[in-house]
């Protein structure tokens, strides 16, 4: 058999023929959420043999695309939001700078280089990726034991798609890249691939520049001036467009996930994506998505917008996963060539503990009596943000 949920924490003989196990997931959370009804998870023990190179290579399994450690420590973040939230009357925005050149002067910085390295082919070759950021808050964990400082540091927002391929790999490295040149190791927060945002984290105790978020009352207009900060083809970093929204509400399907995103026309290229699209004041009112939604397109850019962005960051930093997403309410990451789990989450009811524990391996779904195989976790992320919450799965 092939798909199974490897728990180390089961014992006896008779371990094949184990009856499945009903867990409730409650309805309200969610991070990648399934609930109301229950989840149906069958937890057996299986011997796989994976090949040596897949193990050897699971086993230099990278820290930067893995969550850290947080057990005794409390998270303090600093996000800045606009205090503007209306217009002046003739379509300018409020308390707009008196040039251009000012307005990027001031944004510039916050928008960083992101650069992936990962593992393929059982960790024998290595490929690389990029694409942008843009800093939008502090961090600071203290000891809830001794209120001693920890670490510092900042967050970013990103494309999930920008860091994929580095969180699906058994050994990566994600890097960032400031506007001085300085590089810096991160870590992912969480990845969210339904509203294509990740949020990372690098640790540095000098001052960094951070976007300023627009007001959640702010509202673009159509034909309104933005500018777009990234790193085009994963080389230019810090390149500067222009141009108008073109549409506020674009229902656009970008590799079979429906999205709502802002249309522009500054140019817009791959290695764009995750970058930063500000207005005249200088606010951060969308994340660049720069995915192919067709060939021979010109003049069309499209972007997150900041409030959507917001609040996948907000999830991500308070609960570890996104509300109203179906969720199995446990993290999981690729290690040893396959998906295991890796954090359980809280749950408004019940408890998975003794169902599900760290270091069990997902490899495979059943969804109305079809077996989904599980090789990596952008796999499993796509099949349960398929599902209701409320629906019934098995994982083997």
């Amino acid at each position: 058999m092939s798909n199974f949920i490897y728990n180390d924490n089961l014992n006896g003989s008779n371990r094949d023929n184990r009856e499945p196990i009903n867990l409730y997931f409650g309805r309200d959370k969610a991070k990648r959420n399934v609930n109301t009804t229950t989840l149906i998870i069958a937890c057996v023990i299986c011997v796989l043999v994976s090949s040596i190179l897949g193990i050897l290579g699971g086993m230099l399994v990278s820290r930067f695309t893995g969550k850290d450690p947080v057990a005794n420590e409390v998270v303090i973040n600093d996000i800045q939001i606009s205090p503007y939230d209306v217009y002046s009357g003739n379509g300018a925005v409020a308390s707009e700078p008196s040039s251009r050149i000012e307005i990027i002067n001031e944004i510039k910085d916050s928008v960083v280089e992101v650069r992936t390295e990962y593992a393929v082919s059982h960790n024998l070759f290595t490929k690389s990726g990029a694409g942008s950021g843009v800093i939008v808050g502090k961090y600071r964990t203290e000891s809830k034991e001794t209120g001693n400082v920890l670490d510092r540091g900042y967050y970013i927002l990103t494309n999930a798609h920008v860091i994929s391929d580095a969180i699906n790999s058994s050994r990566s490295e994600i890097t960032v890249t400031l506007t001085d040149g300085s590089d810096y190791d991160a870590f992912v927060v969480g990845s969210d691939i339904a509203g294509d945002i990740a949020v990372l984290k690098i640790s540095e105790s000098k001052e960094l520049k951070c976007a300023v978020l627009a007001n959640k009352n702010y509202k673009l207009q159509v034909g309104e001036d933005i500018i777009a900060i990234g790193n085009p083809l994963g080389q230019l970093g810090g390149t500067v467009t222009n141009g108008y929204v073109s549409a506020l509400d674009r229902k656009i399907e970008v590799e079979g996930i429906d999205m709502n995103l802002l249309q522009i026309d500054a140019p817009i290229n791959p290695g764009n994506s995750g970058g930063g699209l500000f207005n005249l004041r200088g606010e951060l009112v969308g994340i660049v998505n720069a995915k192919s939604i067709g060939t021979e397109i010109e003049g069309l850019g499209f972007a997150i917008p900041i409030n959507d962005a917001h609040k996948i960051y907000t999830d991500f930093i308070s609960l570890s996963y996104v509300t109203g997403r179906p969720t199995l309410f446990i993290e999981y990451d690729t290690k040893y060539g396959g998906v295991y789990v890796t954090k359980l989450l809280e749950r408004p009811s019940g408890d998975n503990s003794a169902v599900l524990q760290v270091g069990d391996q997902i490899l495979g779904v059943i969804v109305d009596g079809e077996t989904l195989p599980v090789d990596s976790t952008s796999t499993l992320d796509t099949i349960i943000a398929g599902l209701d919450i409320g629906s019934s799965v098995e994982l083997w």
